[in-house]
């Protein structure tokens, strides 16, 4: 096991779509809070200086979260290279346990994971001081540093929630385009869009007002949550690890199942 982790590892940093998407959403995460400070300072009155709190910055490793479709893209091309390369039958051979191969794969993901969010939390606060050190913004700290950074450990464990269901999808199912599209979809938030829709219709069922499926689900709590602001701790830990159990046993019983080609 720990030679097939070593192995995915160097597969895994040798990948071009992981330095690539990588290397994309820290230059843009840095550009993009330069551009929007200086663009606010340019409008605003000679004497404002726009706030901005330094556990937000640091608990928000992506100045849009539309960046998540790069970590979400270099996870997909990499649970998926070794089958589109047909090399996985010569591993699955070798193995005792062909399952050791999707436990192997999900654990180099959560390194993936862990590297994007904290490259994308340190571009972001580089870009925040920069501008800073500038006069283009003032940077507060707010003492809430520790919350931001046990924010930032929820929102991995959500993204790997996120990342049990495409190695659900690029494994089990082994379609990788249906897993990009999840993985846009999931991405851009689109789904908010449909959690609206079945907030109203089961509202209007039961005559209720206070259910929001987004509380439930791992997309939209990794955006939502917040430690510092105790908004949706709870329900993180429990939708991530609920998440993760279902769809890495789906996964293992399916791949377990089915020849390996």
């Amino acid at each position: 096991m720990a030679n097939l982790i070593k192995m995915d590892l160097r597969r895994l940093f040798r990948s071009p779509m992981f330095l690539i998407t990588l290397s994309v959403a820290a230059v843009f995460n840095i550009l993009l809070t330069v551009g929007m400070a200086m663009l606010t300072k340019m409008f605003a009155s000679a004497q404002a200086v726009t706030p901005t709190i330094l556990s937000d910055v640091v608990s928000n490793p992506f100045v849009l979260p539309i960046f998540s479709i790069l970590m979400f893209t270099s996870l997909i091309s990499f649970s998926y290279a070794d089958i589109a390369g047909g090399y996985i039958k010569n591993l699955a051979g070798q193995l005792p346990h062909k399952s050791s191969l999707i436990y192997s794969k999900f654990m180099v993901i959560g390194i993936h994971n862990f590297i994007f969010l904290a490259v994308g939390s340190l571009t972001n606060a580089l870009g925040n001081l920069a501008m800073s050190a500038t006069g283009m913004l003032q940077l507060t700290d707010d003492g809430k540093i520790g919350a931001a950074i046990m924010t930032i450990l929820l929102k991995w464990l959500l993204s790997m929630a996120i990342a049990a269901i495409l190695l659900f999808v690029t494994n089990g199912v082994k379609n990788k385009v249906l897993a990009t599209v999840i993985g846009v979809i999931l991405g851009t938030g689109t789904m908010s869009l449909a959690y609206m829709g079945l907030n109203t219709a089961i509202s209007n069922i039961f005559h209720t007002q206070s259910f929001d499926l987004g509380m439930y689900m791992p997309d939209a709590l990794f955006n939502s949550v917040n430690v510092g602001a105790n908004v949706a701790v709870i329900n993180a830990i429990v939708v991530s690890l609920v998440f993760i159990v279902l769809f890495m046993a789906l996964t293992v019983k399916v791949f377990k199942s089915r020849d390996v080609k």
